[in-house]
């Protein structure tokens, strides 16, 4: 019998009981350490704008907005990613337009497309990078709306990894801010914003998925 090599994969987030890297998708030989490097705290709105469309663009931004007492208001439902979907489907029975690609310009272009002339709300974080609301030629028709704070770590062991998948660019400023890219250490980012930071820290020797989701990344382990 081959004797199978170990390989640790740190993954920045935190994983629950029916995420693709607990299942059968993952070879025996590789070791799932999972772990968000930042921490997610409520931020209490009061006055929010009354628009035709909400966009969600993380299942962070849909938990904490309906934590409060916002009213939808029959305004159209949209948002990015499929996680983001899955989390919204629990909240609304509709959802008006989903963006299912990697690259979320891509996501960004196809969606003002849809709102044409239309106002938007944007549940964000305080770090938000706004890359929605950037393809929106009139900025006057978008609105964030900060529904939570996002607080980057640094209490976090060194994972020792041979692989590390990156979930958001504040999980890449978390880890980079404390630690730094060891010799042959393969590198993956979920997408084009999380790519952005990594170039920031000198990394540049990565990959991006080809799909959405936990299965485009698990591609590349």
């Amino acid at each position: 019998k081959k004797k199978l090599i170990s390989k640790r994969v740190f993954v920045s987030k935190n994983l629950d009981k029916n995420s693709f890297f607990k299942s059968k998708c993952i070879p025996k030989e590789y070791t799932i350490l999972a772990e968000s490097l930042i921490r997610f705290e409520i931020n209490q709105v009061e006055n929010v704008p009354i628009t035709n469309w909400i966009f969600f663009t993380s299942k962070n931004s849909v938990r904490f907005f309906f934590k409060q007492k916002i009213h939808l208001n029959n305004r159209k439902i949209a948002c990015v990613g499929r996680g983001t979907h899955r989390e919204l489907m629990k909240y609304v029975p509709k959802i008006d337009f989903v963006g299912d690609s990697v690259n979320i310009n891509d996501v960004g272009k196809a969606f003002v497309k849809k709102v044409k002339d239309g106002t938007c709300l944007f549940p964000v974080s305080n770090i938000s990078k706004r890359t929605i609301q950037k393809y929106f030629p009139n900025q006057e028709k978008t609105y964030d709306l900060i529904v939570y704070n996002t607080i980057e770590k640094n209490n976090f062991q060194d994972p020792k990894a041979d692989v590390l998948i990156f979930t958001s660019p504040s999980n890449v400023r978390a880890y980079f801010s404390k630690l730094e890219a060891k010799e042959g250490q393969r590198i993956v980012s979920i997408g084009p914003t999380t790519e952005k930071e990594l170039k920031k820290f000198g990394i540049h020797n990565y990959k991006i998925p080809k799909s959405t989701g936990e299965l485009g990344l698990i591609d590349l382990i």
